[in-house]
């Protein structure tokens, strides 16, 4: 019996953690958390340029200013212009903050990215790599866009529905994502380790806790808002950025980049929102 190549498991188990990641999302949203969100249309805004616009420049500034390998640089600015992290709404829950606000923001985000993703790459990546933002926005519509609004479908449907769907989706996606990140530090130990010392983990904690303190500042009058606003810029979506990575990027170096700044930026965020609480 053939045996299956690493690699190849390793792109087949990242489509499925992303199409499960998104559908868990949007069985977990309400319309009325969008609609509440759209609402607060100046807290909206300063959120989307702080997403959408200041943290990918600012890995892109950083890319240009410190030498690092390219491998490395695409993973950085991969990672950076994907927002809206699914555990958002957890975090925001653990520091006690504004829980409807952060789980309606990453919906938005979720949708805009769509369109920003597929542009950023084409504007952001660096000198001499090739990409096809057409062939990215095909990807983020199929395994983002389209997961997520029927989530949101059969929510707004069927809200005992989307309860009863929603832990066994959750715990697939939970599962897939171990066993991605068990997978790919296996393969990839090596580099992992490589990377201390070469400036990229200091790079990343830098456009971490900058995007901390961005969200923060961007965040309104409210402690509530702000709070929300900080660890949702500072945790970027990994699923859609390992997608991306896996359909067009062959060096496995982009992948070790976009898991060692997610490990980062999730554990800053987690050990802030504690704070906060």
């Amino acid at each position: 019996m053939e045996t299956v190549p690493i690699g190849a498991a390793i792109d087949s188990l990242t489509i499925f953690f992303v199409l499960t990641t998104m559908l868990s999302m949007g069985l977990e949203l309400t319309l009325e958390e969008i609609r509440a969100s759209l609402d607060q249309r100046r807290l909206l805004a300063r959120a989307l340029v702080a997403n959408l616009v200041l943290v990918p420049l600012l890995a892109f500034g950083l890319v240009l200013a410190v030498p690092m390998r390219t491998e490395y640089a695409i993973g950085l600015v991969l990672i950076a212009i994907a927002p809206g992290a699914p555990f958002g709404p957890k975090l925001a829950e653990l520091s006690r903050s504004d829980i409807a606000f952060a789980s309606g923001l990453m919906a938005v985000l979720g949708i805009v990215s769509v369109v920003t993703i597929p542009f950023s790459v084409s504007v952001l990546m660096p000198a001499g790599v090739a990409v096809d933002p057409v062939a990215i926005a095909e990807l983020v519509v199929v395994a983002q866009l389209v997961p997520l609004l029927l989530g949101l479908g059969v929510n707004a449907r069927s809200t005992s529905l989307a309860t009863r769907l929603y832990p066994p989706v959750q715990r697939l996606s939970t599962g897939s994502l171990i066993l991605l990140i068990v997978l790919l530090v296996a393969v990839n130990g090596e580099e992992l380790l490589g990377l201390v010392g070469t400036g990229t983990l200091f790079v990343s904690i830098v456009v971490v806790g900058s995007s901390l303190l961005l969200g923060y500042a961007f965040g309104g009058p409210a402690r509530t808002t702000r709070e929300v606003l900080a660890t949702t810029t500072a945790a970027r979506n990994a699923a859609i950025a390992l997608l991306i990575a896996t359909a067009s990027f062959s060096n496995p170096s982009v992948l070790t980049m976009i898991v060692a700044f997610s490990l980062i930026s999730l554990v800053m965020s987690v050990l802030l929102a504690g704070e906060w609480r």
